[in-house]
């Protein structure tokens, strides 16, 4: 027997009955549920519908089901449609008809919204909290590699010398961006829905103020239409993920082709690398190939919900129901990409001496022709001169900083005999000490910085 099928004149069928349930993945939200269960029947006395005894009774009721969840001994049948309806049928089992009114004024449109609001605010917080880890195991990287100087890239060809810090410290800045986005989902899903109904709101005075400080609410949904249709919440923790996702994946890129034997930048902790079933010396950046491939399942995550709302008008269709598989999925990988990117990043061995060793003097281009500037040139005029001199190194083969005094001069009559101080890896990375520079000075204010907000971060 269903709890909604007084309105029919036969069951459902076997295939519609499997279609439909939602137990198997949405039973995840039981302690949710039972906490709003909970907040709901003290509001049901307020509101007069229970009397102490009987909201006493089903308080009792719900928290002995919640103890018997915590401890394994729940047992679910084939006939429970989803979580919802397992609750109040272990329920009326329990406490009997007082059971049954614990529905009065709500509906499951209502109920599950709230659950899952409930449900997202405790994962947000969670994914919030991972990220903080995380940033600190960067600033931690950071510090330690603060006198290391790279090869900075871009289009993956060397570019210009940076401290390796620096590298670190650009993902830090970018994680404190996703922080904000995850506080912002966790804001909108910061509304208590519990009170709208079906549609247009409980027919019972429930106070529901009262029942949003309960369970942690700021505040009372205005518009029930609203509430009961909403999803955006969701659809704002996904694309926050896989936000997440796609940053730790570009980052997961780059190191996994400097563990390569051609660059050999770095190398991965065992405990976060595998082996090959078939060629016995390898060594396998798994760990963040597969932070790689997950971020395209969070963004495929995003797609999913995005698809299912775009053609939903308002308020509840049960197309609704496909909401939670993806934010649970979504959930649980992200704390896992986070969780082991922290632990690589932690564990890395830095191959300073090789990383040296890569750093080409075509790096130090840039700083010649500022050089040229500094001189009196039009910046456009010495780069083509730069640009020249490097065509001929390249032509003659010999490196940037072998080029004597005499043959410089043959590109612009500009070089003196100072041009020497340039050439010094040091010298170039400390010439651009500028707030947010690569400088010596600006990284290590990047990272007292980073130490600041870490210290006052209050999710």
């Amino acid at each position: 027997m269903k709890m909604w099928d007084g309105r029919f004149s036969k069951g459902t069928d076997a295939l519609m009955e499997a279609f439909n349930n939602s137990l198997p993945f949405d039973m995840a939200l039981i302690e949710e549920d039972i906490c709003g269960s909970v907040a709901w029947a003290n509001a049901l006395e307020k509101a007069g519908v229970f009397g102490a005894a009987e909201r006493e009774r089903v308080v009792s009721g719900l928290k002995s089901i919640l103890d018997d969840h915590r401890n394994g001994r729940i047992e679910f049948l084939n006939s429970d449609e989803d979580i919802h309806m397992a609750v109040e049928r272990l329920l009326v089992e329990r406490v009997g008809e007082a059971g049954e009114r614990l529905h009065t004024g709500r509906s499951r449109n209502d109920q599950v919204i709230t659950d899952t609001r409930l449900y997202a605010k405790k994962a947000l917080s969670a994914v919030a909290g991972s990220l903080v880890e995380l940033q600190r195991a960067v600033v931690g990287r950071a510090k330690s590699d603060l006198g290391v100087i790279a090869p900075g890239y871009t289009h993956l060809q060397q570019a210009q010398p940076i401290l390796l810090s620096h590298y670190w410290m650009s993902l830090f800045s970018i994680l404190e961006r996703e922080k904000s986005r995850v506080a912002h989902a966790a804001a909108s899903a910061d509304i208590l829905p519990l009170g709208s109904g079906a549609i247009a709101g409980s027919g019972f005075p429930v106070d529901r103020g009262a029942i949003a400080a309960e369970l942690g609410f700021s505040s009372v949904s205005a518009n029930s239409i609203d509430m009961v249709a909403s999803r955006d919440f969701i659809l704002e923790s996904l694309s926050a993920f896989a936000s997440v996702g796609i940053h730790l994946s570009r980052y997961a890129e780059d190191l996994i082709i400097w563990s390569s034997k051609e660059f050999a930048f770095v190398e991965l902790d065992d405990a976060w690398s595998t082996g090959s079933s078939m060629m016995p010396q390898k060594k396998n950046p798994d760990s963040l190939e597969l932070i790689r491939g997950k971020s395209g399942r969070l963004i495929g995550n995003y797609v999913r919900m995005a698809t299912t709302l775009k053609g939903l008008g308002l308020a509840y269709f049960k197309d609704l129901q496909e909401d939670k598989e993806p934010l649970f999925d979504s959930v649980r990988n992200i704390e896992m990409v986070i969780n082991v990117f922290a632990r690589v990043i932690e564990t890395l061995t830095i191959r300073k001496d090789k990383i040296r060793q890569d750093l080409d003097p075509f790096l130090l281009a840039t700083d010649m022709a500022d050089y040229l500037v500094r001189k009196g040139m039009p910046f456009r005029q010495a780069h083509k001169a730069i640009g020249r001199l490097v065509g001929y190194c390249v032509e003659a083969d010999v490196k940037l900083t072998d080029v004597p005094l005499e043959k410089l001069r043959e590109f612009s009559e500009m070089f003196g005999d100072d041009v020497s101080t340039l050439y010094s890896w040091e010298q170039a990375v400390n010439a651009r000490t500028i707030a947010g520079g690569t400088g010596t000075d600006s990284v290590r204010a990047q990272i007292e910085m980073a130490e600041k907000l870490l210290n006052n971060d209050r999710f």
